[in-house]
């Protein structure tokens, strides 16, 4: 690992990319592992997080959200419906339109990942001393700023 000195200037940025995407990813897998139960699959798990942070989405919408197919989409939620995690409710006055919903089930079930997931990390900061605690805590506000960009640039590309 680096060391704050060897991080500056523009190699070091490098570096700090290389490293901060390497953890990251391998964090990621690691909760996914430890959080995710054999029958539910990640984009099932994306698609229940997306429906409770930004309401009913087209099948399309979620399918792009998730870098998924559209036909890979609509079989994930066939899935979702059957397990009583989504359902379709016609786009009002346009009935051609259908957006996906999440019922209730499926908001218990992204509250339990959720739980598992702050229940798993909680474990993990706990193992580590104080001020490694603190430069988690202190880094929050810049890994945001990294997520809110990386969504401006997502949309820029879009628009």
């Amino acid at each position: 690992m680096a060391t704050p000195a060897q991080l500056n200037g523009r190699s070091g940025d490098t570096r700090l990319a290389d490293e901060l995407g390497a953890a990251l990813v391998e964090l990621s897998m690691l909760l996914r592992r430890a959080i995710l139960p054999p029958q539910i699959s990640l984009t099932q798990a994306w698609t229940l997080l997306i429906l409770s942070g930004s309401g009913p989405q087209r099948v399309t919408s979620l399918a792009e959200a998730c870098s998924v197919t559209q036909p890979t989409m609509s079989g994930c939620i066939i899935g979702m419906e059957r397990l009583g995690w989504v359902r379709r409710d016609s786009g009002g006055t346009d009935r051609r339109v259908v957006f996906v919903c999440l019922t209730e089930d499926g908001m218990k079930v992204l509250r339990d990942l959720e739980e598992a997931r702050t229940r798993v990390l909680l474990a993990d900061l706990e193992s580590l001393p104080d001020a490694d605690r603190a430069a988690l805590a202190a880094a929050m506000p810049a890994l945001r700023r990294i997520i809110a960009h990386e969504e401006q640039e997502k949309k820029a590309m879009t628009s």
